[in-house]
């Protein structure tokens, strides 16, 4: 369960149900987190709960992992780990930078596609760094659902600046988010047609990926624009799980914990989640 918006002192009283529930935790880490971060995965560790981390720059420095950030992602992404060893997982989230997709859900798109050399640079210098992590940590990503079109290849995500396929990983987890899907197609996409798409954003995944696709589903809450359109119910979740499910996708994340608290009580999202 992808959790950005859950301040951290909340955490510790949710460790019990998120242990019952045999969930496990991705956890944001941002900058100014860092000094908090090694007790917090102490504390939820020692508590039973499964924590993979995931690390997000400054806004202006793009937020996610591309091209564009490649250089500060990976010191960062370095600096998390030795803060906090005991986690078991590290998350590569592979977006463009945050300025770009800004534009890009005001209506305003633009594409830079990144020259050649520089791709190729920050292609081979993440699967260096993942091939290091992986020595002692799991490592997945969280990439983009337009990256189900892309068939073959890399010119998508050479287009986008997010080098994806190469990458030593454990799994890709598609952001396939059916509210999404609804909320900012101007009407043109209902719930029906929502998940027509993430059953064939599933569909692709596994073709490209195999055993390595994942799906992430939602979303439950806003993320890191603050106005993203979430589920009606619970039970639109309970239906996205059992279509990823469908398609023989086996690995899921739900995007967000900080959602489901804030829309409580958290049983009936959770017991959406695991079904």
């Amino acid at each position: 369960m992808w959790c950005e918006t859950l301040p951290y002192d909340a955490l510790a009283a949710l460790a019990p149900p998120l242990v019952r529930g045999r969930i496990e935790l991705l956890l944001a880490v941002r900058p100014w987190q860092l000094d908090e971060i090694g007790p917090l995965v102490d504390r939820l560790r020692g508590e039973g709960v499964y924590v993979g981390l995931w690390p997000m720059l400054a806004d202006d420095d793009g937020r996610w992992a591309s091209v564009a950030s490649c250089a500060k992602f990976l010191a960062f992404a370095d600096a998390v780990l030795a803060r906090a060893p005991l986690a078991d997982e590290l998350v590569v989230d592979l977006e463009p930078p945050f300025a770009t997709l800004a534009r890009w859900k005001a209506g305003r798109p633009t594409w830079r596609r990144a020259p050649g050399e520089a791709y190729a640079i920050a292609r081979t210098q993440y699967r260096l760094a993942i091939q290091r992590w992986h020595l002692t940590h799991r490592v997945t990503t969280a990439i983009l659902p337009m990256l189900a079109l892309e068939g073959s290849g890399q010119w998508l995500q050479q287009l986008i600046g997010t080098p994806v396929s190469d990458l030593p990983v454990d799994a890709h987890s598609m952001m396939a988010y059916t509210s999404l899907f609804e909320g900012w197609s101007g009407g043109f996409i209902g719930r029906r047609r929502a998940e027509l798409s993430l059953a064939a954003c599933a569909r692709l995944a596994r073709t490209r990926f195999g055993d390595r696709a994942a799906l992430s589903l939602g979303t439950v809450g806003t993320g890191a624009f603050g106005d993203e359109p979430a589920y009606r119910d619970a039970a639109e979740l309970a239906r996205d799980v059992a279509i990823a499910r469908a398609a023989g996708i086996t690995e899921l994340a739900v995007f967000d914990l900080g959602g489901i608290v804030r829309r409580g009580p958290i049983e009936p999202w959770f017991a959406a989640f695991g079904e």
